[in-house]
């Protein structure tokens, strides 16, 4: 068997080796070339010698597993995929853009480039997809989908992420089209049954997508602050958005000023406390080295987001602030007026910033993958999270990125249930996780949930009405197919664990009502222990509770 042998990256390269000796099997890769839809990694027709990608290997090996030459491995399948990171979160993650339009805003950094969406340039990454498919959304998806596929991931969890300019500003028709095509596009990636674009209204896609083989997980939209109200939360929840990114940038109303923000450290209370009490899970864009600021300002900036209440993110990008053409900075800059900090400025700061993040927060992004060549002023340095976790040996970051358990062995038994409960802003959040202590380090996290216990609102969902929240649930790790059953951290029993748990500390707490943020996809799940669908949200009645809760009806 031509693949029972693979067992390091250097196996691999030998096979590779010996795929380019043998004609016949170098014949079988030509074909896969040949045949392949994605133009991705694949030299389409070339019919020299030249060495089989990962990509290329990987097919040869899935097409010998399918017609029983070869056994399954899962050691092969992780040496073969390309960019691990990718699905060993427990989802796969798709960014899309928007097409470029107005937005309110005149920050001074924002750079605006012609033909793409407000602050976003056309060389970054998933700019650059977005731009080869018109901005098409089901162009998008299924350009992505198809890549990750042949790059080794699984494809039926998906997490969207919808970037580019400020979501809400863009017009309600243009929303629910773009909405509507990327779960079109999720249904219709591995069906039998296509749907043509405008056969089916937007909940009836996502009806189909609760039982489809490509589903919609998690949806996130990001938009300014000063945008959230209860009205644009009831539309967002009408599309399945479960998480939504807020440009924050900075806490001090001077700061914001001196960069025409447009936004006040009440306003980002404001939204925070909407979206908290709505269930929706809350990303900041959090900006050091802003004009008028100092790493001093930066760092207590930091600080306030996890001492006040009012805040508390869920999830942090920290996009340090970088010098580009055709913006107001640049002429500050120009004159002499700005100075960015200097690398080692950034990474001693970020490294503080770092060490205070609490162990229920994620930062997704430490430095935004902007090309060195946009870059006149600033950190050009794109691998700074590395950089800064593999120089500083005696740093321990407790956010939950650094300590997903990826692809480490997993003992559901050797895992501990933790509780972790803070004050905030209309109300009382309990974090819910599965860790275990590796060797001394931080600990690595298996599964969380975020549980919401509200003290009564006025501007909640009236479906939200008496009703203890579950914000989030997440099993990292290998990501397991729906129908599959577990092999290390996923579909074995985590899940089902932490809701368990959840609804009795609510009960305790006197609610009569738990309702899940669940995304479309995951419904069925949901549904299984007791669910139903009301409103958008998953519902379900609890039989008896110890104590009336403030604002239980």
């Amino acid at each position: 068997m031509l693949f029972k042998a693979i067992k390091t990256p250097k196996d691999v390269d030998k096979l590779k080796r010996k795929i380019v000796k043998d004609d016949k099997l170098f014949k079988r890769i030509l074909k896969i070339r040949k045949e392949s839809k994605f133009r991705g990694d694949l030299i389409l027709g070339h019919q020299s010698k030249k060495t089989p990608t990962n990509a290329e290997v990987l097919a040869l090996y899935k097409e010998l597993v399918k017609t029983g030459k070869e056994k399954k491995s899962i050691t092969v399948e992780q040496l073969l995929r390309k960019t691990k990171t990718k699905s060993n979160s427990g989802i796969v993650s798709v960014s899309l853009l928007t097409k470029s339009f107005s937005c309110p805003g005149k920050c001074i950094y924002c750079p605006t480039e012609k033909q793409m969406p407000k602050s976003y340039l056309s060389l970054e990454p998933a700019a650059a997809r977005a731009l080869r498919n018109n901005f098409d959304p089901y162009k998008q998806v299924t350009t992505r989908l198809k890549a990750l596929e042949l790059n080794g991931h699984p494809i039926d969890k998906i997490e969207i992420i919808v970037i580019g300019g400020t979501w809400s500003v863009y017009d309600k028709k243009y929303q629910d089209y773009f909405i509507s095509e990327i779960f079109r596009a999720c249904n219709n990636f591995k069906s039998r049954k296509e749907v043509k674009k405008g056969e089916k209204n937007l909940n009836e896609l996502q009806k189909i997508n609760e039982k489809a083989k490509n589903r919609v997980i998690g949806l996130s939209v990001e938009t300014r602050p000063d945008c959230i109200t209860l009205e644009e939360i009831e539309k967002m929840r009408e599309w399945g958005v479960t998480k939504v990114e807020i440009g924050v940038q900075h806490l001090d109303d001077k700061i914001l000023e001196a960069n025409k923000r447009g936004v006040t450290e009440d306003g980002v209370a404001k939204a925070t406390k909407l979206l908290r009490t709505a269930g929706i899970k809350i990303v900041y864009h959090m900006m050091p080295n802003l004009y008028k600021s100092t790493p001093a300002k930066d760092l207590k900036m930091f600080k306030k987001l996890f001492t006040d209440p009012r805040f508390f993110p869920d999830m942090l990008k920290i996009y340090p602030c970088v010098v580009l053409k055709g913006t107001g900075l640049y002429k500050l800059w120009k004159e002499k007026k700005f100075k960015p900090y200097s690398d080692k400025q950034l990474k001693d700061l970020l490294i503080k910033i770092k060490k205070d993040i609490p162990p229920y927060t994620r930062i997704i992004r430490l430095i935004r993958d902007i090309p060195a060549s946009y870059i006149v002023a600033g950190s050009k340095i794109s691998n700074l999270r590395q950089i800064i976790s593999e120089g500083e040996k005696g740093i321990i970051c407790r956010c939950i990125r650094c300590r997903e358990i990826r692809e480490d062995t997993v003992d559901p038994k050797k895992f501990k249930l933790n509780k972790i409960s803070y004050k905030v802003s209309g109300g009382k959040e309990v974090f819910l996780s599965f860790d275990k202590k590796f060797g001394g380090k931080a600990s690595k996290l298996a599964a969380f949930l975020r549980l919401f216990l509200p003290d009564g609102f006025d501007e909640i969902p009236p479906v939200l009405s008496g009703c203890a929240i579950i914000r989030e649930l997440h099993t990292y790790g290998r990501l397991v197919s729906f129908d599959k059953k577990g092999d290390q951290s996923q579909h074995v029993g985590f899940g089902k664990k932490l809701i368990a748990e959840a609804e009795k500390t609510a009960k305790k707490q006197g609610f009569k009502k738990m309702a899940v943020i669940s995304g479309v996809g995951v419904r069925g799940y949901y549904r299984k222990l007791g669910y139903k669908l009301k409103d958008t949200y998953m519902v379900k009645q609890f039989t008896c509770s110890v104590r009336k809760a403030k604002n239980s009806p």
